[in-house]
């Protein structure tokens, strides 16, 4: 049926008298077919936009703990003359990042899950349809997401700290 009604309407605009169209057409399947570009439109650029996001939380986290580092030289460096491997402290400032991103991504549910409900409250009226849907596999990919973000941007911070030298570490001001 659909590709009948495609056709018909198809013939109703191709209708010319003397090169001029006499009909014009327009079906629920030509209004669906626009609203669909514009929801995947806007889907595109909200993928932009928490791309660029993603981006900037690692650039933070990844100053958040080169500061953490400098600031925390002196405590490195005796941590470091009690015995400790490079590797406890890579693992500790890796820790520290994993989680910052634990609570980034907590921050984060609770943010969406919040404009989510107000949002569906305002629209239920509407269109009798809860628009904003929160599923586990979203919530589960936040928290995946925000981990791997966290981790990779740990990498360097926690190699610059481990490899200090445990003298200079304790001489630092």
């Amino acid at each position: 049926m659909p590709r009948k009604l495609k056709k018909a309407a198809e013939d109703i605009r191709n209708l010319k008298d003397n090169g001029k169209y006499l009909f014009g057409a327009t079906t629920v399947g030509d209004i669906l077919d626009t609203v669909n570009q514009y929801v995947q439109i806007a889907s595109i650029v909200l993928a932009a936009i928490a791309g660029i996001s993603l981006v900037v939380s690692a650039l933070m986290i990844i100053v958040t703990m080169y500061m953490s580092v400098s600031e925390r030289t002196k405590e490195i460096g005796i941590l470091r003359a009690l015995g400790e491997r490079k590797k406890d402290i890579r693992r500790l400032f890796t820790a520290e990042s994993l989680l910052i991103g634990v609570f980034s991504a907590v921050l984060a549910v609770v943010v969406t899950w919040l404009i989510g409900s107000g949002l569906n409250s305002m629209l239920y009226g509407i269109v009798k349809y809860n628009m904003v849907q929160i599923t586990p596999g979203n919530v589960i990919g936040t928290f995946v997401i925000a981990l791997i973000i966290a981790f990779l941007a740990a990498l360097l911070p926690a190699r610059r700290a481990s490899r200090l030298n445990p003298i200079d570490a304790l001489s630092a001001d």
